[in-house]
């Protein structure tokens, strides 16, 4: 349990030194599946918080479910979706990276992005469930909220700004873990790494609000 620990914030302070460690360790997969668990539980979380209070959601859904009810039953898709992402993600960087002659294996890339999907998510995770405290103990209400950051000033820019801070990290991040998985050049990983957050980032948004 302490390496994994070690793992989640050797990638925040170091994520080379940090993928690289990993990527010896022999259970390399044990550790992966626990950081895309936590970060699938913890949403999960924050998800049942929205669906008490009976938060909408704030931009449209591209799937056929009421946006008044979208949050009750994203408790149910919420984690699958976390790894089917997780799956796509080290599927694409793998068969991508042949392109450059990638010498690492499936089980490699798979583990390293399963911190590097895990990470970035934190950034978004935190600032929401502490809105969605706040909206449990009746400091505001969701519509509140909503009026509030829909308004120019600090809380509409900070509202925008972790999002773009969480995309941010997850187009460095892709590219260091699969550097180290696949040894490829820095330009290469580069390439692999921003399609794969591209295609992956897509098929989040479709579900995930």
């Amino acid at each position: 349990m302490g390496r994994f620990w070690s793992y989640l914030g050797g990638v925040v302070i170091n994520p080379r030194r940090a993928f690289n460690l990993l990527l010896a360790d022999p259970k390399l997969l044990t550790h992966s599946l626990g950081a895309v668990l936590l970060i699938g539980i913890l949403y999960t979380l924050t998800i049942i918080g929205l669906a008490v209070v009976g938060a909408d959601i704030s931009t449209p859904a591209w799937i056929a479910i009421p946006a008044e009810d979208y949050y009750f039953w994203e408790i149910f898709f919420a984690m699958p979706v976390y790894f089917l992402a997780w799956i796509l993600a080290s599927g694409l960087a793998q068969l991508m990276s042949q392109a450059f002659k990638g010498r690492g294996t499936f089980e490699g890339t798979f583990a390293v992005l399963g911190f590097a999907l895990t990470i970035p998510s934190f950034v978004t995770w935190i600032p929401e469930t502490i809105e969605t405290l706040l909206f449990l103990l009746g400091v505001m209400s969701p519509a509140e909220w909503q009026e509030i950051i829909a308004r120019p000033g600090f809380w509409r820019g900070f509202a925008v700004a972790y999002q773009f801070i969480a995309v941010a990290w997850y187009l460095i991040l892709f590219p260091i873990a699969i550097a180290a998985a696949q040894k490829l050049r820095w330009w290469q990983a580069m390439v692999v790494g921003t399609l794969t957050v591209a295609i992956v980032g897509l098929v989040i948004l479709i579900f995930i609000r």
